[in-house]
């Protein structure tokens, strides 16, 4: 996202006056034009940016609406959009249309034609000329999209929490075939579905792609949420009536250089066994909170890192 902070901004000329002042030098160059001229288009930050359709999927489902916002709203104009060269079998409206007042328009993003297991990075921009480059929201936005199908790779996936008298909690999980994709079914009895990337056999870094609002990127801290309800998940792992529901758990991924969440998804290549732990913060609605450090283990059904 753009944002412009006035006191950097602040900071930085009086640097600059300063600097020009010793040296004498005269070749300061001015920064790009300000575009506020048009009406100011922007792409708000959009909830979701990774999709992904199954290779049976009906043409009609795999379209991803795309929303845009303007500062200047008093006429109605087209605001011409491109594509970025690589996204094959993706395509978009030549621009997006407002109409006079109206502040807020959408597009579609039509992924009917994008091939069979292939992840593409599809980027959408908007016309340079009806943006303001010191302004809010984005130029551009980038999706992460792709058709496959999820194959079950382990129908014993066993979480234990190992945070007061919850039980084990049993599950599958899945492979995204042709790609390094991997769904955790049932997080933690949350109802959940996680999806991450798995490149090697080795865990970390392990960041959801699905259901995780990331917290801090570099310590891969996140939180698990509901997307699709836009709401902190509320369960009881079991259905137990005797422990208290869990309402808020906030996953830790490394801090001063230790990985907490870490471990290996082929430790035995002769039963397909593998493990990783984590570290999770927890509060219950009895109103206590703490710390749990659990695990995960499962057979996988074929090695998918070769």
């Amino acid at each position: 996202m753009k944002l412009y902070n006035l006191t950097i901004a602040a900071g930085a000329l009086l640097t600059l006056f300063s600097a020009a002042g010793c040296s004498g030098s005269d070749d300061w160059k001015p920064g790009p034009e300000d575009t506020e001229k048009g009406v100011s288009a922007y792409f708000p930050v959009p909830a979701k940016t990774s999709y992904i359709f199954d290779s049976e999927a009906d043409p009609d489902d795999m379209k991803i609406e795309v929303n845009v916002s303007r500062q200047n709203i008093a006429d109605a104009i087209a605001v011409p959009l491109s594509l970025s060269s690589g996204a094959e079998g993706c395509g978009i409206p030549s621009a997006v249309n407002f109409e006079a007042g109206e502040a807020e328009a959408s597009f579609i993003l039509d992924c009917a034609g994008i091939p069979d297991g292939k992840m593409q990075e599809v980027t959408i921009s908007l016309d340079p000329s009806q943006t303001d480059i010191y302004g809010i929201g984005l130029d551009a936005v980038t999706f992460s999209v792709i058709k496959a199908e999820w194959t079950l790779i382990s129908d014993n996936l066993r979480y234990s929490l190992q945070y007061g008298n919850y039980p084990d909690v049993f599950s599958n999980m899945y492979h995204l075939q042709g790609t390094t994709q991997l769904k955790l079914e049932n997080f933690f009895g949350s109802g959940l579905d996680i999806i991450f990337d798995c490149p090697s056999q080795y865990i970390t870094p392990f960041i959801p792609t699905v259901n995780a609002l990331v917290e801090d990127e570099a310590l891969l801290e996140w939180e698990l949420y509901d997307e699709a309800n836009q709401t902190y998940p509320e369960w009881n792992p079991g259905n137990d009536s005797a422990n208290p529901y869990i309402t808020y758990l906030y996953a830790y991924g490394a801090d001063d250089g230790y990985d907490w969440t870490y471990g290996d998804m082929y430790y035995n290549a002769s039963t397909g066994y593998g493990y990783f732990y984590m570290c999770f913060y927890l509060e219950t609605d009895d109103g206590n909170w703490g710390y749990a450090y659990p695990y995960l283990d499962f057979n996988l059904k074929y090695n998918p890192f070769e």
